[in-house]
């Protein structure tokens, strides 16, 4: 069964997005980029607001806040289809022969590489204190999954964005920490 996204009363979502089969493409520099690139697009497209984010090797999780609740198909919409499009090029032109097969596999008919595992998930939030769970959880991701010993040794954060009021990497709209 897919994944599907449910209509909420709320503007602000958690969202974690995958690629497939969990291959490590964010790993690479070159892909996280592709992806930062995506999410500053959009945000001033949609005049939304990112209040967090992290990127791991396979994944991201992010907390977005949207004019319109209805505005959230659009958004991922967009999001997952331009940077598909982007990284498949990347892809197509850096893997390995035996990595592209991966995204071979799980193509439609209507693209060579399904890059994203499925649509992205996105949770609504309702409320502050459930907001700030949502931003500690994905800023602690990095140290469950034992990549790093310190949210603030992971540079693909926003936890850097809040703790070290570092922009360097990608500006966040910052919340006033409770």
């Amino acid at each position: 069964m897919k994944w599907k996204n449910l209509p909420c009363d709320t503007n602000i979502f958690f969202i974690t997005a995958t690629i497939t089969e969990w291959q490590p493409i964010f790993l690479h520099e070159q892909a996280r980029t592709i992806l930062l690139n995506d999410f500053e697009f959009y945000r001033h497209k949609y005049e939304s607001l990112i209040y967090a984010y992290v990127i791991m090797p396979e994944h991201y999780h992010m907390t977005l806040a949207l004019k319109e609740p209805d505005m959230l198909h659009r958004w991922l919409r967009d999001v997952q289809g331009h940077s598909a499009t982007v990284l498949s090029r990347w892809l197509g032109d850096t893997a390995h022969p035996r990595h592209l097969a991966v995204y071979q596999n799980h193509a439609d008919k209507e693209s060579k590489l399904a890059v994203w595992k499925e649509q992205a998930r996105a949770v609504g939030i309702t409320s502050e204190s459930v907001l700030w769970t949502k931003i500690e959880y994905l800023h602690a991701n990095p140290v469950r999954r034992e990549l790093v010993e310190n949210p603030g040794d992971w540079p693909w954060s926003s936890w850097r964005n809040y703790h070290l009021d570092d922009d360097s990497v990608f500006r966040v709209d910052r919340l006033g920490i409770p």
